[in-house]
């Protein structure tokens, strides 16, 4: 595939391969469910009728002299809890579709990053998950460049491919943030560092966050089809007057993914046509806009959304 960007200089790039029969599935990330007022998140998958999430992976430890890192099920991902974790997901029909991290590799600590992701895909793997979510750089660096900015982002992640790669996992980087939505940044990303194993966990709703006008959205996705590991599927509304123009980050109001501005069909489709062969996972960001108890209701509305929407 050949890309240009908006100075006319043309990339090659070599896309990902999947397998030839295309099996998209809705799965939805963890703490949407519980943001979404449910006991739990696995009494929210059976009132969903959905059989797949992306797990949540936390650095952050109730207890500073704790090393174990935490999953969003509240579980200690010791050697105990990683299997108790399979027993669970065996036991209730339950797959992980993706493993949630909440990485930077603009922070000074680069080691601790680094190790905080590859220990990550290491239970990814005890788990059976084969996508790994990772941020790129999330912080504004005072007097930084964005070529600066895209060195530490490869830095940090070809430390962490090492042992991804080792494992058979795939990191997919998410356009998250004012830095790495931008095309460019990305582009750039899957050019230099070249792997199989990373890619791209397509957020559908944070490039029109970002600014970019509504139409580009779609050509945004066709060029990044052939990269995509994984996906956030949100959506967004911007008012008419300004929907088909660059606007500055944020000038956007999160809505229920049957409301928004994208047209999903054309995003699965696109997808689907890209050989994508793997899930939509529901990321409903205006949940918080609702009251608590009409966002169970909402989440309804936005699986049969999208199951209407599977091939």
């Amino acid at each position: 595939m050949i890309i240009q960007n908006s100075g006319g200089q043309a990339f090659i790039l070599v896309p990902h391969k999947y397998s030839s029969v295309v099996s998209l599935f809705i799965a939805i990330r963890d703490g949407i469910l519980t943001w979404s007022g449910f006991q739990d998140v696995f009494s929210g998958l059976d009132a969903l009728g959905l059989k797949s999430l992306e797990l949540a992976i936390s650095k952050k430890k109730e207890d500073p002299a704790e090393t174990r890192p935490l999953s969003a099920l509240g579980v200690e991902l010791s050697r105990e809890g990683i299997e108790d974790l399979k027993e669970t997901f065996k036991r209730k029909g339950i797959s992980v579709c993706a493993i949630l991290l909440d990485n930077d590799f603009s922070k000074e600590d680069l080691n601790g990053e680094v190790k905080y992701v590859t220990e990550a895909c290491a239970i990814a793997q005890e788990l059976g998950v084969k996508v790994v979510r990772i941020n790129a750089v999330m912080k504004e660096i005072p007097g930084a460049s964005l070529l600066d900015y895209h060195r530490l982002t490869v830095k940090g992640i070809k430390a962490c491919l090492r042992k991804a790669e080792d494992l058979g996992i795939s990191l997919a980087v998410e356009n998250h943030g004012i830095i790495a939505n931008k095309f460019g940044f990305l582009i750039r990303l899957f050019k230099v560092i070249g792997s199989e194993l990373f890619g791209l966990t397509l957020d559908t709703g944070n490039f029109y966050w970002f600014g970019y006008p509504l139409e580009e959205i779609y050509d945004i996705v066709y060029g990044l089809a052939p990269f995509v590991k994984h996906t956030h599927i949100k959506n967004g509304r911007v008012p008419a007057d300004r929907r088909d123009r660059k606007r500055k980050p944020r000038d956007m109001n999160m809505t229920p993914l049957y409301e928004g501005d994208i047209d999903m069909k054309i995003v699965v489709e696109t997808l689907k046509d890209a050989g994508y062969d793997h899930d939509l996972t529901i990321e409903d960001e205006s949940l918080g806009n609702f009251p608590v108890e009409d966002r169970k209701a909402i989440l309804v509305k936005d699986v049969d959304y999208m199951r209407k929407l599977l091939p």
